[in-house]
């Protein structure tokens, strides 16, 4: 079982309203992502570094991370509905999507994804694909 240490990264979260927000990405392999909290309420935003993350699927298969990121509320990470979007993951090709919440292993995301965008209630993922 993999635990996440979590190093928060400072200058790559933007917040463009108190329920969306961007996260930047910092360095070759990321992307920026775009996260929107459904319901109202007072929340931080972290870039966190993909740095420490597993490298590959208990397939074998290699993962790319996307980003990675954690949203508080009140100082505890989020348990409630988000959407993230990601740039052209809905024509990745064979490729899927791995989601990683810190929490046993990286797994693929098995639910829908429109217009890149996908729902979430764990509010500390890694997201990523593989192969």
């Amino acid at each position: 079982m993999a635990n996440q240490n979590k190093t928060v990264v400072a200058g790559f979260v933007q917040k463009n309203s108190n329920k969306k927000f961007r996260i930047k990405k910092q360095k070759g392999t990321e992307v920026d992502i775009d996260i929107e909290i459904v319901d109202d309420g007072d929340y931080e935003v972290e870039k966190l570094s993909t740095d420490d993350l597993p490298t590959t699927m208990n397939d074998g298969n290699p993962i790319t991370w996307f980003n990675n990121f954690g949203i508080k509320k009140n100082g505890q990470y989020i348990n409630q509905k988000f959407k993230v979007t990601i740039p052209g993951i809905s024509s990745m090709g064979k490729s899927k999507l791995v989601i990683f919440d810190g929490n046993g292993d990286p797994y693929y995301y098995t639910g829908q994804i429109i217009n890149d965008t996908f729902e979430m209630t764990d509010g500390d993922p890694a997201t990523g694909k593989a192969p």
